[in-house]
This record gives structure tokens, sequence and C-alpha cells, in this order.
């Protein structure tokens, strides 16, 4: 495994979003579920930006979603002991993680900070 990179606060993170039902509002936006820790990881995943790209991180499907976010803002703003950590796994350099205790509270603040992003031209 390579050496944990440094994660500054001028990154972005990726978020990949599946287009189901539970992860989107009736109006068509993203809810705060997708800022959802699975039972067994150790944080949020996510995608550290300047490693991949739209593409890669909804792996080429149009099942997923894609939302961009400052590490800064998840370490400054919205903080209370969140934090950002690369966690290289297999098949994925740019691999990372949301760490801390994600409340509900902290989930909207995700969302609401977050930018959706589009396939790149």
């Amino acid at each position: 495994m390579a050496n944990v990179l440094q994660i500054y606060n001028k990154d972005n993170i990726l978020r990949r979003v599946p287009t189901n039902p539970s992860y989107i509002k009736p109006d068509g936006t993203i809810n705060s579920y997708s800022f959802r820790k699975r039972k067994g990881e150790n944080g949020i995943s996510v995608n550290l930006e300047r490693l991949s790209s739209y593409t890669k991180t909804t792996m080429g499907s149009s099942n997923f979603r894609v939302l961009k976010l400052n590490v800064g803002t998840i370490r400054n703003l919205i903080n209370d002991g969140l934090d950002v950590i690369h966690d290289q796994i297999p098949n994925n350099e740019a691999h990372s993680l949301i760490t801390g205790n994600v409340s509900k509270s902290k989930q909207k603040q995700l969302v609401k900070h977050s930018t959706e992003i589009f396939e790149e031209e």
C-alpha cells in the first residue's frame, strides 16, 4: 500500500450517491441520508478530487450522482471532530474517509455545503 497522502483544507472530496429513491428527495435534490456511515465502515467513503473524476467516482455508471465538498468546510465549518483522511483501497488510489461522529445534523450540513457536479464534457 502506498504512503498515506496529506489532504489539505483546499482539497475537495467527491461523494457518490445512488440514484435510488431513498437518497433523492421528491424535488430531485439529494437528501442527507447520502452522508450516512454504513455499519462496519471506519468513515464515510469519498474520493479525493485531485486523484479522481466524475467518471471514476461513478465508475461510469448512470446509477449515481456526485456531490463535491471542500475539505476545509468539513474540518472548520461543520467541524466538531470531523476530518478527511486518505484511505487508498485496491483499484482506487483516491479513496478517502470522512471520519468522526457524523450525526443527522452533520449529515444535513454536509449536504447543504455540497455542490452536485455533472459528467465532464
